[in-house]
């Protein structure tokens, strides 16, 4: 049996070394150093599990690591600049989805706020005026486009390139792209919001309807227990200020005289 090369061990372990560092290794400059047949080191590296033996690298964590200064001196580098103002909106697009502040509101808006009805039938009565109004506003935009031109065309988004050094921005444009929508395109995106807006109008009028029959189921509960406590007890009340045919209250009743004639008998 052939003797195991010294050179073997300390091949696998200088690997094993410089990959744990990071260090990529060419395997024929690497037999060139060791004197050893790049074929054998290949066999070698297969035979004993080089690369198995190469301990994971350390997982980094999200951001800056620990002693990194690539941000230092920088105009928005930790502690060389306060931050944005609370409640800013730098980054806000078109707002419909901006995070409402209730300390940063104007009278009008906290008054608006204040007004909006909680309970379930007042929320959806208001829901539902503003959902009307909504509707009568898309089917008047939907007569407006049917009635326009069939070759009308209207500007549905803009894009503008700029040059990057022009001064101020705006100053010198060099391009300008424009997207626009015909009228029969613009009806029939504004149909598929109608169809949405009267679906929740039908759902919302759904629910104001079983909400009166609730009110009337309740009433008339109501009115068949009361019958049923007056059978039981033979005492029927009656509304304040309303007499019963037993209420007399304070009248004095006098037994009726024979009126006095003149004649004597």
């Amino acid at each position: 049996m052939p003797k195991r090369s010294e050179k073997r061990d300390t091949a696998k372990a200088e690997y094993v070394e410089r990959r744990s560092r990071g260090e990529k290794v060419n395997l024929r400059e690497f037999a060139d150093a060791l004197g050893v047949n790049y074929k054998t080191l290949r066999d070698w590296k297969r035979m004993d599990e080089w690369d198995e033996a190469v301990p994971p690298p350390p997982k980094r964590k999200r951001g800056g690591q620990p002693g990194n200064t690539n941000s230092k001196g920088k105009k928005n580098a930790a502690g060389s600049h306060p931050g944005a103002p609370p409640h800013n909106k730098n980054a806000e697009k078109d707002g419909a989805y901006s995070t409402v502040f209730f300390d940063g509101l104007t009278d009008e808006e906290k008054a608006m706020i204040e007004q909006t009805p909680l309970k379930s039938k007042a929320a959806l009565e208001h829901e539902m005026k503003i959902l009307k109004f909504r509707e009568n506003k898309i089917l008047l935009k939907i007569k407006e486009y049917e009635e326009a031109a069939e070759d009308a065309l209207y500007v549905s988004s803009v894009l503008d390139m700029r040059e990057p050094r022009g001064g101020k921005d705006g100053v010198k444009q060099t391009m300008g792209m424009y997207t626009k929508d015909s009228a029969f395109n613009r009806v029939m995106k504004l149909q598929e919001a109608l169809y949405k807006i009267q679906g929740r109008i039908a759902k919302i009028a759904d629910s104001l309807r079983m909400m009166e029959e609730f009110d009337i189921k309740i009433g008339l509960e109501k009115e068949r227990l009361e019958i049923l406590r007056m059978r039981a007890t033979g005492i029927v009340e009656t509304p304040d200020g309303e007499d019963g045919p037993d209420d007399l209250g304070d009248v004095e009743i006098e037994d009726e005289q024979p009126e006095e004639s003149g004649e004597k008998p």
